[in-house]
């Protein structure tokens, strides 16, 4: 394997792990799992936002990281 292919690989690993981070801390957020809002000060106006911002980041990072992959 070239430095390329592992810098890829380590590249689109470190994306998708990130994405679904991203998209689980939605999903607490959304069901309020272990008062998650509370502890991290989330106003309830602000909630549907939180969500669509996380939700988009994180499905944008998992598709960029499986390409990496894909790709290497």
């Amino acid at each position: 394997m070239n430095a390329k292919r592992i810098s890829a690989t380590i590249v689109g690993i470190t994306q998708g792990a990130i994405g679904i981070a991203a998209v689980i801390l939605a999903f607490f957020l959304y069901f309020n799992f272990l008062d998650i809002q509370a502890m991290l000060n989330v106003p309830v106006e602000l909630l549907p936002l939180s969500l669509l911002i996380l939700t988009v980041f994180g499905l944008f990072s998992l598709i960029s990281g499986f390409f990496l992959l894909y790709e290497s």
